[in-house]
């Protein structure tokens, strides 16, 4: 599932965190940045080999509604700035996915 973590101010971490996640720690991977984290009391900790660093601003989940986090263009490498742009619509609901339906009836694969 997904988390979007900030202040009242500012979203700045889109994060996924698994389904039975404790609200106030939580280990996380950064949609929007490509890192590991966690999540302690409102404090971020990058997870990194050889460089952890703790934030110095406290920040707290925004809101944890998969409708408004989910990233609607499947593919693209920036497919989460979508979330961004509208988060300061609460109306606002991502487009689902398009998952592809077709049968291919002509394919080489062996079974």
């Amino acid at each position: 599932m997904r988390l979007m973590l900030g202040t009242a101010e500012r979203p700045s971490l889109l994060v996924s965190v698994e389904d039975n996640y404790d609200p106030t720690h939580f280990k996380f991977y950064v949609i929007n940045g490509a890192w590991e984290g966690t999540f302690y009391n409102g404090y971020v900790t990058v997870h990194h080999p050889w460089n952890p660093h703790s934030s110095l601003d406290k920040v707290e989940i925004l809101t944890d509604n998969q409708d408004r986090l989910r990233c609607g263009h499947r593919g693209s490498s920036n497919d989460y700035n979508d979330v961004f742009i509208n988060f300061d619509n609460p109306d606002y609901v991502a487009p689902l996915y398009k998952y592809n339906t077709e049968i291919l009836e002509d394919d080489d694969i062996p079974f």
